[in-house]
């Protein structure tokens, strides 16, 4: 084989390559094999809360962009724990990394806020609570 054909043919295979490795504009960790594992095993909800966490406090260290859901996603951890002002914070966190989320997330802020002013200003402690946060 003569040289210009060998680095032609060495230029399309990298390129090739390049095309087959997992590019990503979005930083997602284990998000989406614990996603799965939680809709598959609901009980085990203590691991689904720490892998979210994981992923949003990787992502924000590393200044990437958080996986869409995964902000509204660990905020209903929260809000089913009754830390409602948590809660509201991803949320509003995920309107506005995500704005198609908008509506969705106005309406989940706006459903913890009524569920703050219901519950008494004690909030329950749960896997959310147990993690690190960011």
């Amino acid at each position: 084989m003569n040289r210009p054909t060998l680095l032609l043919t060495s230029a399309a295979l990298l390129v090739g390559l390049q095309g087959c490795a997992r590019q990503t504009m979005y930083s997602w960790g284990d998000y989406d094999e614990a996603l799965y594992a939680h809709y598959k095993n609901p009980q085990d909800r203590e691991n689904f809360v720490a892998s979210l966490d994981a992923v949003i406090r990787d992502a924000t260290q590393r200044g990437e962009k958080v996986p869409p859901g995964c902000f509204a996603e660990y905020g209903y951890a929260l809000m089913e724990e009754g830390r409602h002002d948590d809660a509201i914070a991803y949320f509003q966190r995920e309107r506005d990394q995500w704005p198609e989320s908008r509506v969705f997330m106005e309406k989940m802020i706006r459903n913890a806020e009524q569920k703050r002013a219901k519950t008494p200003s004690t909030p329950a402690k749960g896997p959310a609570g147990a993690t690190r946060r960011s």
